[in-house]
């Protein structure tokens, strides 16, 4: 699993995501996010993009949930975007559909962010 930061404006930030997204490899205590953007990384608006996602398994679910969580308790907010259909049929198989915000793009992600297109 690739993470990279593609822009970042005021309170939140794009994160595209790519290779296989697992926690295979990763120590238990690493945080790819809090890796990334430090310290404060789950009091931000985080939109992540999906597109160059290859799979994703019970792990990588696992992970997002965990950072789901971790948002949710910091008062920052995760939206996943441009799931490539592989992706968007685990979601929707194990329901994650449900649990995460989701958007079909980078404008509609930010849109369901509030972000300000003018801002």
């Amino acid at each position: 699993m690739n993470l990279q930061i593609i822009s970042t404006k005021d309170s939140h930030v794009h994160i595209a995501v790519s290779g296989r997204v697992s926690q295979d490899g990763l120590a238990r205590d690493k945080e790819p996010i809090a890796s990334l953007l430090g310290p404060d990384a789950y009091t931000l608006t985080v939109l992540l993009d999906l597109k160059d996602t290859e799979v994703i398994d019970s792990s990588g679910i696992g992970w997002l949930l965990v950072c789901h969580k971790r948002f949710a308790e910091k008062g920052g907010r995760m939206i996943c975007y441009s799931a490539p259909p592989a992706v968007a049929n685990v979601f929707k198989l194990m329901r994650m559909d449900l649990v995460f915000d989701n958007a079909a793009n980078a404008a509609e992600a930010e849109k369901l962010a509030g972000v300000n297109a003018e801002t």
